[in-house]
């Protein structure tokens, strides 16, 4: 759609997608930052090979512990573990790595860059690598991540003198030397200890340069990422932005308009990954503090994108669940002070939520959401100018929404469809796994929940 740009450059989504991610393990982000920082100091002092491209190093050195933000009942896992074995030889591990090497091959820019993860936690194999270009990024990334992961486990302890001591047979020696050599005098342990090095990493990722095609890939990854919470937010994300398409081009914004529209649109809920997915995923009415939790979602997407858009569609995606006579939240914003941009997403935003499945009830009819609609434009709440268009052009809404869609939607079946022949590869090992998660599923997710809920409390 030649009206919509795409705003948004590889270090903005870069960045959000951690901020987003941080909000499941925080701790597996720093790890990984500490990885990327590392690795990308190893190859300035030991080039890799001109097949190889530090930027895309680094970008696979952030992501590549992708696998362990998501659930995974095949190993009874779930992602808020602070004390992760990154590096146990288990199934269960080598899965995550797995995962993450078919989700970047396919969700990303990296494609087949991110093939080498599929053995991240196999020794060092130079014939393989005479083939295999890719093992090399590989190779840089463990030693960078055994490092990083000792120097965070043993704060007051010096590396060994001898860094294969951490993993006797995976290091390729020409990188464990080079990284001696960036190390002198500890420079760059002591920079990841006291987290100056982050602001290097952000240097660094805002030189990255992509095609117009690759945006729109992490852009849509950008929006899949919460499926690692809850998959009806997911959609429910794709839908808004779609229907606030329609009814902007209804409203005959100018392309200008429409870009905010459709940014705002589509991160508008990127928030709700610090919501507990026991609120996001209820099969009932929400309790008053439940209900209180799920509206503080705005200020996480205030946070999680401050510093990372602009002002108006920062305003535009805290805004969207403001109402025209003052009765919406956060802060109660009256009309006269909502823009006509700001409108149109809460008209998109309702019609979304009313019109798709969710865990508390099924799809509304057409006749019940025209309804609600026009009750909430007799109170005030809705602008008449744009609820119009729903309720008189509703079934027109609904067939444009397949077209509007496939600017964000993705065929995620390629990730799964690998990604499950790997796993049932040792059906005896998932079937134990399965019966093992059936008894312990509701205690743990109970505990994380609690968590999860006092952490939100206590911010809100």
């Amino acid at each position: 759609m030649n009206q919509v740009h795409h705003v948004l450059n590889a270090d903005q989504m870069a960045n959000i997608a951690l901020r987003m991610l941080a909000c499941i393990n925080r701790e597996v982000v720093l790890h990984s930052v500490r990885t990327a920082y590392l690795a990308y100091k190893t190859v300035c002092v030991h080039p890799m090979n001109k097949q190889c491209i530090p930027e895309k190093l680094v970008m696979l050195a952030i992501f590549h512990t992708i696998g362990f933000f998501r659930e995974d009942i095949h190993f009874n896992y779930f992602p808020h573990d602070a004390n992760i074995d990154y590096f146990a030889n288990e199934k269960s591990v080598e899965s995550k790595y797995v995962f993450a090497c078919y989700y970047l091959e396919y969700m990303t820019p990296l494609k087949g860059d991110a093939v080498g993860l599929q053995n991240f936690l196999q020794p060092y194999n130079k014939d393989l690598r005479q083939y295999v270009y890719q093992e090399e990024y590989k190779d840089v990334i463990y030693l960078c991540a055994r490092i990083s992961d000792y120097v965070m486990k043993n704060p007051d302890k010096p590396l060994p003198s001898d860094l294969n001591e951490l993993a006797p047979g995976h290091f390729d020696p020409e990188y464990v030397a080079a990284f001696s050599e960036a190390n002198k005098n500890n420079v760059l342990t002591d920079t990841i200890k006291i987290g100056t090095h982050f602001d290097e990493i952000t240097k660094l990722v805002s030189t990255i340069q992509l095609s117009p095609a690759e945006n729109k890939m992490l852009e849509k990854m950008l929006i899949h990422l919460l499926d690692f919470k809850s998959t009806s937010t997911m959609k429910h994300s794709i839908n808004t932005s779609s229907y606030a398409l329609s009814l902007g081009l209804r409203m005959n914004l100018t392309d200008h308009e429409l870009t905010v529209l459709y940014n705002s649109a589509f991160l508008h809920d990127i928030g709700k990954m610090a919501t507990p997915q026991r609120i996001l995923e209820s099969p009932g009415k929400l309790s008053p503090e439940d209900m209180g939790i799920m509206h503080h979602h705005v200020n996480h997407s205030k946070r999680i994108l401050s510093g990372f858009v602009d002002d108006e569609i920062l305003e535009t995606v805290y805004r969207h669940h403001e109402k025209l006579n003052g009765q919406g939240y956060p802060h109660h914003v009256e009309g006269k002070d909502l823009t006509l941009i700001q409108r149109i997403l809460t008209v998109a935003d309702i019609t979304s939520a009313l019109n798709d499945s969710r865990s508390y009830k099924g799809e509304f009819s057409k006749d019940k959401t025209i309804s609600i609609i026009k009750d909430m434009t007799d109170k005030g709440e809705l602008d008449p100018r744009i609820t119009k268009f729903v309720i008189e052009d509703f079934d027109e809404l609904v067939k444009e929404q397949q077209f509007f869609q496939s600017m964000l939607a993705v065929d995620f079946s390629k990730v799964i469809i690998n990604y499950n022949n790997y796993i049932y590869e040792d059906v005896d090992m998932w079937v134990e796994n399965l019966m093992n998660a059936t008894t312990t599923y509701n205690e743990n997710t109970e505990d994380i929940d609690d968590i999860e809920e006092l952490e939100d409390l206590e911010e809100l």
